[in-house]
Formats: C-alpha cells, sequence, structure tokens
C-alpha cells in the first residue's frame, strides 16, 4: 500500500506539462524575492537553494534554468534549482529540515512533505510539524466532475440525485486506482452519501476517449485537457473540486459551496527550515505575493488549470495544519496502515 501510495505523493513526476509550469512559476516568484529583498540586511548576498523533490526530467530543468537566468539578470542574487527526488519527497524535505535557518534552503513542496508522509510513515528522518516552516502557497490544481451531455444532470446536486435514485448507473474514469482524483471523489462519496463506480485506466486518454464515446458517463479530472471539450459542447462540466470558484470558470459552482470545507487539489508552495528570522519569511512571502497581479503569469498557470494562490506565512501555515489533519482523517478512514 505504502508503494502505491508513493506512486500518488510522486505524481509530478508523472506530468511533465504541470511540472515545467510550477518550475517556471516557483523559479520566477524567486527570483522576485532576491531582488525584492535584496538591500533588506544584506539578505541575500549569497545563492539561495529551492530543493525540489522531484526528477529533473530534461526539458523542465532546461526550461527552469534558462528563465532563471533571463530572469537573474542584473540582479545581486540567483536561484539554484536542486532536484532531489526520491522516497516520497523525504528525501529532499529531509535536506531542506536540516538546512540552517538563514533564508538559503528552501523547499518547494506539495502536500506530501508536509501534511501526507507523517500518517504514512511510522518514522520519518524529519519532524515535519516542528521542522519546517511555511513561506507561501503558490498555486492549486484542482479537479473538475466532467459529464457526458446525455446525463441528465447539470449540477451537483442533479447529479447526486440521479446517482443516488440509480445505483451503479453512473461510472466515472480516472486516471488508475489510488491517484489523487480517485481519492478525490472517495471524498465526494463520503460528504454526499452517493456511491459511484469508479472505472480504472492505466492514464486519462483513453477515459477522455470512453467519456466523449459515452462508454462512461463521468471523468474526474484536471481540467487542461477537458475544457476544449466543454467549449465544443462534447462534454459539461458539473462542479469543480477547488475551495471556491476557480477564476477561469466562473460560472462553476465548487462542491464547497454545497459541502463546506470541500477541497480536494494538488497545491504547491514554498518552506523553510523552523528558526529561519521571521524578517526573511516575510521578505520571501511579500515579494512572492506581487507575482500574484502578474496577469501574463496567472493566464500562463491557468493554460495549466492551475491558480494562483498567494496570502500571508500565517496563511501558509494554517493551510498546512488544516491538510495535515484533513490527510489524516481520510487515510484512517481508508483503512491504511503507516509502515
Amino acid at each position: 500500500m505504502i508503494r502505491i501510495w508513493s506512486r500518488v505523493l510522486n505524481i509530478l513526476e508523472e506530468d511533465a506539462v504541470k511540472k515545467r509550469a510550477l518550475l517556471l512559476f516557483a523559479t520566477y516568484a524567486m527570483l522576485m524575492a532576491v531582488s525584492s529583498t535584496a538591500g533588506a540586511q544584506a539578505y541575500p548576498n549569497k545563492p539561495i537553494r529551492l530543493v525540489v523533490p522531484y526528477d529533473a526530467g530534461g526539458p523542465t530543468d532546461t526550461l527552469a534554468r534558462a528563465a532563471a537566468q533571463k530572469a537573474s539578470e542584473g540582479l545581486p542574487g540567483s536561484v539554484l534549482l536542486d532536484f532531489k527526488p526520491g522516497a516520497s519527497t523525504i528525501i529532499g524535505a529531509d535536506i531542506v529540515a536540516k538546512s540552517a535557518p538563514d533564508g538559503y534552503t528552501l523547499l518547494l513542496t506539495t502536500a506530501a512533505a508536509v501534511a501526507v508522509n507523517q500518517h504514512l510513515f511510522k518514522q520519518l528522518p524529519y519532524n515535519p510539524e516542528k521542522d519546517l516552516t511555511g513561506v507561501i502557497k503558490l498555486a492549486t490544481n484542482p479537479y473538475g466532475i466532467f459529464a457526458h451531455p446525455s446525463v441528465p444532470a447539470s449540477s451537483l446536486k442533479e447529479l447526486l440525485a440521479y446517482a443516488k435514485a440509480n445505483p451503479g448507473k453512473l461510472n466515472v474514469g480516472l486516471p488508475g486506482e489510488n491517484t489523487p482524483t480517485h481519492f478525490a471523489l472517495k471524498q465526494l462519496e463520503f460528504a454526499s452519501g452517493t456511491q459511484f463506480t469508479a472505472v480504472q485506466y492505466k492514464g486519462n486518454a483513453q477515459a477522455l476517449t470512453d467519456v466523449l464515446g459515452n462508454r462512461i458517463e463521468l471523468m474526474l479530472s484536471s481540467p487542461v485537457i477537458m475544457l476544449p471539450h466543454v467549449k465544443t459542447g462534447k462534454l459539461k462540466v458539473i462542479a469543480m473540486t477547488a475551495a471556491k470558484r476557480v477564476p477561469y470558470l466562473p460560472d462553476v459552482p465548487a462542491i464547497s459551496e454545497t459541502y463546506p470545507g470541500f477541497e480536494a487539489a494538488t497545491w504547491f508552495g514554498v518552506v523553510a527550515p523552523t528558526g529561519t528570522p521571521r524578517s526573511i519569511l516575510t521578505a520571501l512571502n511579500s515579494s512572492m505575493n506581487k507575482l500574484m497581479s502578474d496577469k501574463a503569469a496567472s493566464e500562463r498557470l491557468e493554460s495549466f488549470g492551475m491558480i494562483m494562490e498567494g496570502g500571508s506565512v500565517d496563511d501558509m501555515n494554517a493551510y498546512i495544519k488544516r491538510e495535515t489533519e484533513s490527510w489524516g482523517a481520510l487515510i484512517k478512514r481508508l483503512g491504511i496502515k503507516p509502515e
């Protein structure tokens, strides 16, 4: 079971497009931080190391480094991307957790390193709650419930009512068992008391083909591959799993509007070793937040189905706490035992 979860937690390694977009975004955010904090207390006066707990991945590495070189022209410092993949993000997270808390070693993180691993492993080499602290939540990649036009429902309420009245009739295509979208479906079933029939595929491509051909009724997926078919009327989107409505689909309700607190998404953020001076955390956070108002960056992320987030250092730490509690409860309910 842990091996299955290792695949889940390393999901970025299987999605080069999403990973490339996120690394570009993180690189620009970090370089903006370098530029904005350069005059404060001589920080930074050496390169900042951004540890990425996933594989470099060829074009991703090349593109990220090219962006770093271009964006850092004329800046007093630089950002070095340090890829440390393996062990469900534990290797990279442990490096940062044990680094000097001086603002020069940071971690590009998902939920795995800071909110999930402690529920899956009895012994970690680091303590996420004690050894790492939040800097900023960068972006989220929520999922959508997409349906073939023949499905007699246009809202989540109608869909759930139809599912309850027709047990086993609604088949939901998923890109494999125990994937993030599979767990998002389980969350919806737990919240609504409704049961769907999960149809597992080896990836999204065949699932998409089948929902377009009306061989299955529904698909739970990142919007990026689905929206072109929504625009042509071949699919319809019922609801999104984000905490609130997403800016690129403002008319589509979030599931949280029906079930408050519901959220299922891949998210990305930056954390630092605990003990990093608050002034440095705040300076990094403030400068990265300036990127959130960059229209070009926002549109670039939205083309990959992502949403820029931002917020304060305290917001990030509160979010990590909620995620830790939420994942702990879900893992326990699913009967997954830590190793």
